[in-house]
């Protein structure tokens, strides 16, 4: 990077260096952390408002019949609907737990779809009263268990059929959803058994549109162009036999965010390939996505989409504090306050999370091992057990030869680390781009107390979003 040049992480008036402290929305981080404590998260209001601002107006300049429910599985905290709602968005929710969040944050029944693939009588109840804008449902099973619990009810329920479209995606196995080898939708040869139903119980079943999905973190459009090809062919036969328009089709969301930044993203050989360092975002997307699908299902049709991470999950930062430090043979390890409780992702999917010394930007770097406070080898920032599998295989001589091949499909994260060379403990480490799907996956892991959660508000002022868990905290709802 030369002289003056902003580094590729920063956003101008939103996240910057200045005199090498990480500042966001006019608040020095490491500051904050000394006053607040580590582990903690800061988002930032302006970032979130903006962003759904932003993507509603791109999609509305391409397609004006499009509406923006956002995914709340990537982020349910009730400030956070707020400020989305006041945008404009609708919403997306996948548990009854979602569904009262997202109507205590003021979300209209209109506004609000319900995704799932286990949803209980409970939660279907919740649903219909009064009903939503649409249950998607996703099997034959939970479409006759919609039936009976709409007429227990005595209503009539809107829904729409989710579909495997059998798309295939460039993303990590567990963000798979578009194929029948995962758990998700209705297959095509299953439909015809749902419009049975359909007819049967018209008196309490509404279908007002089709739904379909094909991962998250998607970074190129084919994959959504292939998945509208399938819902087209589907939307013909549907209305055909119900005799209808649907209302509606929904093709989901898994807009790819940029993870690696700078000299990590382009480097060759990187981990995952370029998962996360996409070329293309939601608005790229949707511009090849939108004018083709509308001329297959005509003007009247509603498209929805769903976008989570693409919203809020470069508004926030997470604030660690080195605690210990170690040499080791193959160099210095940083041992952090927060570990995979806090950054799940990290571990179930191995997701590249960008690291900075947040006081010490502008001194000269480092490679460091960076590992988690957990009693469990695998809470590491590099790949534990991808480098094992890859150790154990080079062991067999007939695998000698193929360590870059295995390298590139075992081991999903980069060893090492650059941080400021003199990084140490009490130093305080920043991860970027935790925004989406980390809240609402934390754990008290080893007893350690659920972080503190902070809002910079729209006027500036830093607000309490989630209270830092106390040590009586751990022990909620447990029975002594």
């Amino acid at each position: 990077m030369k002289k003056n040049e902003a580094p590729a992480w920063a956003v101008p008036r939103f996240l910057e260096n200045r005199k090498g402290r990480l500042w966001m929305d006019g608040h020095d981080l490491p500051a904050l952390a000394e006053q607040r404590g580590t582990p903690l998260y800061v988002y930032s209001a302006a970032r979130i408002a903006g962003r759904a601002r932003n993507l509603k107006a791109a999609i509305a300049a391409i397609d004006r019949n499009t509406t923006l429910c956002f995914a709340a599985k990537a982020l349910s905290a009730i400030k956070v609907l707020r400020l989305i709602r006041a945008a404009g968005t609708s919403v997306e929710v996948n548990s009854g737990g979602e569904l009262y969040r997202a109507k205590l944050a003021g979300f209209p029944a209109d506004a609000i779809v319900f995704n799932g693939v286990a949803k209980s009588e409970a939660e279907l109840a919740e649903a219909l009263d009064p009903p939503i804008k649409a249950i998607n449902v996703d099997s034959i099973f939970e479409l006759r268990r919609l039936a009976q619990v709409a007429r227990g009810l005595g209503c009539r329920a809107r829904l729409a059929l989710r579909v495997v479209p059998e798309v295939r995606s460039a993303t990590s196995a567990g963000n798979q959803t578009g194929t029948a080898a995962t758990k998700f939708g209705i297959l095509p040869q299953e439909i015809d058994g749902a419009l049975a139903i359909l007819k049967t119980n018209a008196d309490v079943l509404d279908c007002v549109g089709l739904h379909a999905h094909v991962g998250s973190q998607i970074t190129e459009a084919g994959p959504y162009l292939k998945a509208a090809e399938a819902v087209t062919r589907h939307l013909a036969h549907l209305e055909a036999a119900l005799g209808k328009r649907l209302a509606h089709v929904n093709l989901g969301g898994g807009f790819p965010l940029p993870y690696m930044h700078g000299a990590a993203s382009s480097a060759q050989g990187a981990p995952q390939g370029g998962l996360f360092a996409p070329t293309l975002g939601a608005v790229e997307i949707a511009a090849a996505l939108l004018p083709a699908l509308r001329r297959a299902i005509g003007p009247e049709t509603e498209v929805i989409l769903e976008p989570g991470r693409a919203m809020v999950g470069d508004a926030a930062v997470l604030l660690a504090r080195v605690e210990n430090i170690k040499d080791r043979a193959d160099g210095r390890w940083l041992y952090l306050d927060a570990g995979y409780n806090v950054l799940v992702e990290s571990y179930t999917y191995k997701w590249y999370y960008h690291a900075l010394s947040a006081a010490k930007l502008d001194e000269a770097s480092a490679d460091f091992r960076l590992v988690g406070p957990l009693c469990d080898n695998g809470d590491a920032f590099f790949d534990v057990e991808g480098e094992h599998l890859l150790a154990r295989l080079l062991g067999e001589p007939q695998l000698a030869g193929a360590r870059d091949l295995l390298e590139a499909a075992l081991v999903r994260l980069p060893g090492k680390r650059s941080l400021a060379a003199s990084t140490a403990p009490g130093d305080v480490v920043a991860f970027l781009d935790t925004g989406a799907y980390t809240l609402d996956q934390m754990t008290p892991n080893n007893g350690r107390p659920r972080p503190e959660v902070g809002l910079i508000a729209a006027s500036g002022a830093y607000e309490v979003m989630r209270r830092r868990d106390s040590y009586a905290d751990l022990l909620f709802n447990e029975v002594p």
